[in-house]
């Protein structure tokens, strides 16, 4: 059931972000490949699934204090059942990758890190809240053709 979740994640990706190349009916395409995926989605899980891909992403299910200043929100997949919920959030933020991380690293310096994992090419930091109910892995690299530095925030919270 993860795979199909995890494949559907993917491929929605791949459609979105095909389509969002399109000029003509941007917008419209756009919505109708969200909707596609997140039908998918709901139908091989059991539960609800919302992705926001472009300039009007929702952020208002992720704490402020995991928004990162001047980062440009570029989407959305979350997905809610039963016993909780769970959301990838991807970002672009102009300058270098070391102070996002460390931005992070003193935002989340209350919660318990169960791993950092840090290379020439990424870093990966896990946290869990002191009561474990809440989770969050940020993911922060370079993209090498733009020198933006590319963010991935996975939030889950459990009811």
């Amino acid at each position: 059931m993860l795979r199909v979740t995890a494949l559907c994640l993917a491929l929605g990706l791949v459609v979105v972000a095909g389509l969002g190349c399109m000029k003509c009916g941007q917008g419209v395409s756009q919505k109708i490949a969200e909707k596609a995926i997140e039908n998918a989605v709901e139908k091989s899980t059991g539960g609800k699934a919302q992705i926001d891909v472009g300039s009007n992403v929702d952020l208002s299910g992720l704490p402020k204090f995991l928004q990162y200043p001047g980062a440009v929100a570029k989407s959305r997949w979350s997905m809610s059942s039963e016993g909780g919920t769970g959301a990838a959030y991807s970002f672009e933020v102009a300058g270098p990758a070391a102070p996002v991380v460390s931005f992070y690293k003193q935002a989340l310096a209350s919660w318990k890190n169960a791993s950092t994992m840090e290379n020439d090419e990424a870093t990966m930091l896990i946290y869990g809240s002191e009561d474990e109910k809440q989770a969050v892995t940020v993911t922060v690299s370079t993209d090498k053709e733009s020198a933006k530095t590319l963010l991935t925030l996975l939030y889950t919270k459990k009811d």
